[in-house]
């Protein structure tokens, strides 16, 4: 049998779809993400992030955008606003490198070296290293070689460009001719719609005033709801009951 080729050193990123352990070469369609051209480092795309799981509420241009990746990208919300899920169901959709800076950005900006040549890049948690001069110029480079190769990408912050203390005025110019979204929060329907849909996945029945209670009671950031339903569907399993009112407040207020 033919052994495999090398990968370059200098290539930077493989594909951001794996799971499994980290060893070795993987193909492009295994989900997952290796960086670092010195230094080797699984990121592990979280197995729901996907834009079939994603509730798009008023953000379904965002979501198209992304779908596309037509035109580089910039999305921006706080946190618990669905810019990680989206930018890692980008990621998963377009066989892309994937860098998450509030994990990574103590590694330097070498982490970039490479990435030039994958076939997009999508990078999270911005403001991280919004401050950094060395940041912010490989971060511009990395931009203008992706645009001249045509690949797509797309970064995601805390706040708009304008917002961010960025140390490079050319990476604000550049962020601001991105196709820009501002992440919308959910009305309270559509928390309840999105949290009915999750438990009928689950083979559950969320009746509406156990949803309103839910809303109502508990932190409001869409990851802080689906893990009070997770917790809810594994007591639900244990005790064989359905999801009444008095059941669901014993559960997360136990």
């Amino acid at each position: 049998m033919a052994a495999e080729p090398a990968v370059p050193r200098r290539h930077a990123a493989v594909l951001a779809c794996r799971t499994g352990p980290a060893s070795g070469l993987r193909r492009a369609d295994q989900p997952a993400a290796m960086i670092g051209a010195q230094l080797p480092l699984a990121v592990q795309l979280r197995e729901s992030a996907s834009f079939e799981s994603y509730y798009p509420g008023p953000n379904g241009d965002a979501v198209q955008a992304l779908q596309s990746l037509a035109v580089p990208v910039l999305l921006y919300g706080p946190r618990g606003s669905g810019r990680t899920h989206l930018l890692q169901a980008a990621a998963r959709h377009h066989r892309a490198a994937y860098l998450p800076l509030a994990e990574l950005s103590a590694h330097g900006p070498s982490l970039l070296e490479g990435l030039e040549g994958a076939p997009a890049v999508c990078i999270d948690d911005l403001e991280q290293v919004a401050a950094q001069r060395e940041w912010c110029i490989a971060l511009l480079r990395l931009a203008d070689q992706l645009r001249a190769r045509g690949a797509g990408y797309a970064f995601a912050a805390d706040a708009p460009p304008e917002r961010l203390d960025l140390a490079l005025p050319d990476l604000r110019t550049r962020l601001g001719a991105c196709s820009r979204f501002g992440l919308k929060p959910l009305s309270d329907e559509e928390r309840r719609e999105l949290l009915r849909e999750r438990a009928r996945a689950r083979g559950l029945d969320l009746p509406d005033d156990v949803g309103r209670w839910i809303i109502n009671h508990r932190a409001r950031d869409i990851p802080s709801l689906l893990e009070a339903l997770e917790r809810l569907d594994r007591a639900a399993l244990a005790a064989k009951r359905r999801l009444t009112l008095p059941f669901v407040q014993s559960v997360l207020e136990g």
